[in-house]
């Protein structure tokens, strides 16, 4: 499953503490990567596809996000979206 270029892909929420985006800000990670999915440069909230991102590559992604923000601040963030289906 590949999605189109310029698909954004997730919004991080349910963050009773503060910003998302600023807590994924904060660990640094802007720009990071994995395959085609890559955390937004302006919005650290967004997945962004630069044009070749699998599923599995947003749904890792995904996962390495909450972890990361999770060890810094000990806050678990939550998706709003639903998979669907296997990876």
């Amino acid at each position: 499953w590949h999605l189109h270029i310029y698909d954004i892909w997730l919004y991080l929420s349910k963050c009773p503490e503060g910003f998302p985006g600023k807590l994924i800000d904060d660990v640094g990670l802007k720009g990071y990567r994995i395959g085609g999915a890559v955390v937004s440069e302006k919005h650290a909230n967004f997945i962004v596809n630069e044009g070749d991102a699998t599923a599995n590559d947003v749904l890792e992604l995904i996962e390495y996000i909450k972890k990361k923000v999770y060890e810094n601040s000990g806050i678990m963030l939550e998706t709003e979206i639903r998979v669907i289906g296997e990876r």
